[in-house]
């Protein structure tokens, strides 16, 4: 494919997905600003919902006041009227309500909160009233309308209120609320709002222009009733969409409002109902604020999309390069080929030898495996004889025992045959602890390096060559640790040196007064030092230079391999075994190990 037609096929194909990323990002967007303008919506009704249910109950309270009752009986001095009339201006002004007024059982009003304005409502008649209709019945009264004095826009709750034996009607007391609280509520948000009565009346708008307009097409019987009743003043009740009536809104999610019905504006729109007080309250916003979010969308879009269409030109083209390139270098081998046939010749006979070499070092590293396993067994020869001593003894005891409990059995003596079985048992344990040293030490080790504390391993060299010691009457002096001390080694290998080192240093002082071998530690940071001190005869500095050369030996008997052995195997520990001289006789074997750290961790 050529460059052109890439580049063309590519712009199609982009514009395609653009016009289907711009299509999802305006449904998407639609969807999410719909279920946000529902959540803020439901919070405006259960506000308002509050707000009523706090008034509803208010005027069935105060109804019941004998000041209201004796007023409306003609029982009450004519002074009086004015202390009740500032009793009402209390009430307002306790309850946060617009007007509480007072009307008689013909509708007129005889007391108010207003009664010192220009607009009080003393001496207006307001039977005509659906609030006072309802209240004179004897029922609870709730409307809303735009006052006819005052003009303002409220929720007007009544109640009746009864003569002293609660048997006839004497008037209604009603509190107006200003519902101002829709306003405060809706002013953080960002939509448009409006909230209408069962005939789609919008009686409150977050647009000034809809107020006192109408959401659907009224009849015209139904519009003229409620031009009659100045529920909304003389407002011409003009018509903000096609539909006539607010059932046909159903669940649209969008729908054009306006004035004028040329130049009315598509909108989203979500709806929740206030049952209280039987309202619709709709949320709105106009469609064209989802175009910055489609337009956004479409624009990164076409971004990403424009850099991936270059990175996969740039790959085609390099593509191609590297074809090219490769068809070089293949014409490029075919002539160094030609020319380097003894070099390959030269390759493969340097291979093999290179074979030949691993499999020497193979032969060497299991060479040095078995030399090693060699002087564990030499070594367990030389304490051949400790272990038949260190055994034999608790045979001769469990022999001892055997005879004396037949003896007590034939006495019928059970407890104390109980007690020489359980000594008995104490023996076989000790032989089998013994063989088990034994067995662990002439184990052959496969190289594990880890972390292990030093302490237990000396214990366990100092018990396989205890026998030796005792008999020829030598004092051994470990460390006193009351912690563990951390090494990175091999269990068994370690242990291997100890045993070595032990040996020799038992084999140097076995001709010395007063033997003895002690064992020091000393340690940093980075490493841990463990010197063997005997008080045998010591070296002079020409064995000093020899003691670890392969054979050589000051003994009559023995290999010579056990210090070259126990050398080498530190080193392939990343530890070093040291021999000096003690100042004050004798010889002092140093081992040094690395530590653990927390980056070996």
């Amino acid at each position: 494919m050529k460059k052109s037609q890439f580049v063309l096929s590519a712009t199609l194909l982009g514009t395609v997905l653009s016009v289907i990323v711009g299509i999802v990002t305006f449904n998407e967007t639609q969807f999410q600003l719909i279920a946000q303008m529902r959540e803020d919506v439901r919070q405006l009704e259960d506000k308002l919902s509050a707000e009523l249910a706090r008034y509803s109950e208010l005027p069935a309270v105060l109804a019941t006041d004998p000041r209201l009752v004796a007023l409306l009986a003609d029982s009450a001095p004519k002074q009086q009227v004015v202390e009740i009339n500032r009793l009402l201006v209390r009430w307002a002004s306790r309850l946060e309500a617009d007007t509480v007024y007072l009307l008689n059982r013909q509708g007129t009003t005889m007391a108010a909160s207003n009664w010192q304005s220009q607009a009080s409502f003393v001496g207006q008649n307001y039977a005509y009233r659906p609030y006072y209709q309802q209240a004179i019945k004897g029922g609870k009264g709730a409307y809303y309308a735009l006052g006819s004095r005052s003009g303002k826009r409220g929720y007007y709750f009544s109640y009746p209120v009864r003569d002293s034996n609660q048997q006839g009607l004497l008037g209604v007391l009603v509190i107006k609320v200003d519902l101002s609280i829709i306003e405060q509520v809706w002013k953080y948000q960002t939509f448009d709002y409006l909230l209408t009565d069962p005939q789609g009346v919008i009686f409150y708008s977050s647009n000034p222009d809809w107020v006192y307009q109408t959401l659907t097409t009224l009849p015209t019987p139904q519009k003229q009733s409620i031009q009659r009743s100045r529920r909304y003043g003389d407002t011409p009740l003009i018509p903000l969409s096609q539909f006539q009536h607010p059932r046909q809104l159903g669940d649209n999610a969008v729908i054009s409002l306006g004035l004028d019905a040329s130049a009315r504006q598509p909108m989203l729109m979500t709806t929740h109902t206030i049952s209280q007080a039987d309202w619709q309250l709709y949320g709105l916003t106009p469609i064209s604020t989802l175009y910055p979010y489609v337009f956004q969308a479409v624009i990164l879009f076409i971004t990403f999309y424009f850099l991936v269409t270059v990175i996969v030109l740039a790959w085609w083209q390099r593509l191609a390069a590297q074809r090219q390139l490769a068809r070089l270098n293949q014409n490029l081998e075919r002539k160094v080929a030609r020319r380097t046939q003894s070099l390959q010749a030269s390759n493969l006979q340097l291979r093999d030898t290179l074979h030949q070499y691993e499999r020497t070092q193979q032969v060497l590293k299991q060479t040095q495996s078995e030399l090693v396993q060699a002087a564990k067994m030499a070594t367990l020869g030389e304490m051949s004889a400790g272990i038949n001593h260190e055994i034999n003894q608790p045979l001769a005891a469990m022999r001892t025992y055997t005879e004396n409990s037949q003896r007590l059995l034939a006495k019928a003596r059970y407890q104390d045959v109980e007690a020489n079985l359980a000594k008995t048992l104490g023996l076989i344990q000790m032989i089998s602890d013994i063989v088990a040293r034994f067995k662990i030490f002439a184990k052959k080790s496969q190289t594990r390096t880890g972390t292990l504390d030093v302490v237990p391993l000396l214990h366990a060299a100092v018990s396989l060559t205890k026998s030796r010691w005792l008999r020829q009457g030598i004092t051994v002096q470990l460390p006193s640790h009351s912690s563990p001390l951390y090494v990175i080694a091999d269990a068994i290998l370690l242990e291997q040196v100890l045993v070595n080192l032990l040996t020799n240093a038992i084999d140097a002082v076995s001709s010395t007064p007063d033997p003895c071998i002690r064992f020091e530690t000393q340690h940093d940071a980075s490493r841990l030092e463990l010197r063997v001190i005997d008080n045998g005869k010591g070296m002079d500095s020409e064995t000093l230079a020899q003691v670890f050369t392969p054979f050589f030996t000051t003994k009559e008997t023995g290999l010579g391999l056990g210090l070259t052995i126990s050398k080498r195997i530190l080193e392939s520990l990343h530890g070093q075994l040291i021999a000096n001289t003690n100042p004050t006789g004798g010889t002092i074997m140093i081992i040094r190990l690395p530590v653990p750290t927390k980056e070996s961790e």
